[in-house]
């Protein structure tokens, strides 16, 4: 093989992708067994790039979480100086998950960590697995690094920042979007780069560093008509370090309920954060600039009550932060100053 072909590195951890079609079942595989696999169903790869291939997990992406997030994470740090991009195969479920943990856990991103999978198995006569792995390992290995230089998702033909991802459908190849954040790239005849999308790699916040540690206690509740904060506040509360509140789309949520504004007073009297993102699908940031805070008094109330406003975040990046944020040291002292502070363009 041509020495000039850039080298990227193939992380497997499971999920569709591999899966046998008939059972819709995760096989036990080698790294060589994969390899095979990969270059006699997507032979192009070897005209694109040097492949390496190692098998980090091989699980349901329903079962990675934290420590998976942090083992995937190492693995990368360990090889930035052998490649010029690293490809992460991962189920769908929680792929947006461990987007916006590997957007945290890399910084700063060193190179191109693109993250893809499939609807369906690489094995399946109509698969979209195949032009998936292909454009990802093509962005990885030859995209614009003041693009790609980032963490991303690929998924159907569109590149979108990591941390900005949400799954939104389980059964059609466009499983993926962006709604609070324009695509990085497009892929038709040509990769068609968005540069303006990503003009925040070239500011970029001044490094924070952090521990690679989770808090196992933070909890996402979605606040619905009716919710019943009285049960959360004296089941719930006395569990958590944290809590992420998904609100209504303008922002706002039930502050007339007096059990509503008692959760959030009995939560600052814990010093737990409270953290609130909205469900609104299309509205906010495009090309990094902040949402702004409700304009509702609905919602400011609940700022005032204490509530750290999620801004653009995804609800999977605003879990992952709070997390991340709790498993400092003197988490509950440092969560404001570190949860203002824009870590990875992350939308706050």
């Amino acid at each position: 093989m041509s020495p000039k072909l850039p080298r990227v590195l193939i992380l497997y951890t499971g999920g569709t992708f591999g899966m046998d079609e008939f059972p819709l079942d995760l096989p036990k595989l080698s790294p060589r067994l994969l390899g095979q696999r990969l270059r006699s169903r997507v032979p192009e790869l070897g005209k694109l790039a040097h492949c390496d291939i190692e098998i980090v997990l091989n699980c349901d992406s329903a079962h990675v979480g934290p420590d998976e997030w942090l083992m995937v994470a190492e693995r990368i740090r360990g090889k930035w100086t052998d490649y010029d991009g690293i490809v992460v195969l991962h189920g769908t479920d929680t792929l947006s998950y461990t987007a916006s943990a590997l957007s945290l856990l890399l910084r700063p991103c060193l190179k191109p960590v693109v993250l893809t999978g499939a609807q369906r198995p690489l094995a399946a006569l109509r698969t979209d697995a195949r032009r998936n792995l292909i454009s990802a390992v093509e962005i990885a290995a030859r995209g614009p690094r003041t693009v790609v230089g980032q963490v991303s998702v690929f998924f159907d033909n569109r590149l979108l920042q990591g941390n900005r991802t949400r799954k939104r459908s389980a059964s059609e190849f466009d499983a993926f979007e962006s709604p609070k954040a324009p695509p990085l790239a497009l892929v038709g005849t040509e990769i068609r780069y968005d540069h303006s999308a990503a003009q925040w790699l070239r500011k970029r916040s001044p490094r924070t560093p952090l521990k690679p540690r989770f808090s196992r206690r933070v909890a996402v509740l979605e606040v619905t008509p009716g919710f019943p904060a009285q049960a959360v506040t004296e089941g719930l509360l006395p569990g958590l370090e944290g809590l992420v509140l998904v609100v209504f789309p303008s922002g706002t949520a039930p502050t007339q309920d007096e059990a509503f504004m008692r959760l959030l007073s009995e939560a600052r009297k814990r010093d737990l954060p409270v953290v609130v993102v909205n469900q609104s699908a299309g509205d906010g940031a495009m090309h990094g600039s902040p949402l702004k805070a409700p304009a509702y008094s609905a919602g400011k109330e609940v700022l005032a009550a204490g509530a750290y406003w999620g801004g653009c975040m995804t609800v999977e990046c605003a879990y992952v932060k709070t997390a991340l944020l709790l498993g400092q040291p003197e988490a509950a002292r440092n969560f404001k100053r570190l949860w203002n502070c824009d870590l990875a363009a992350e939308g706050i």
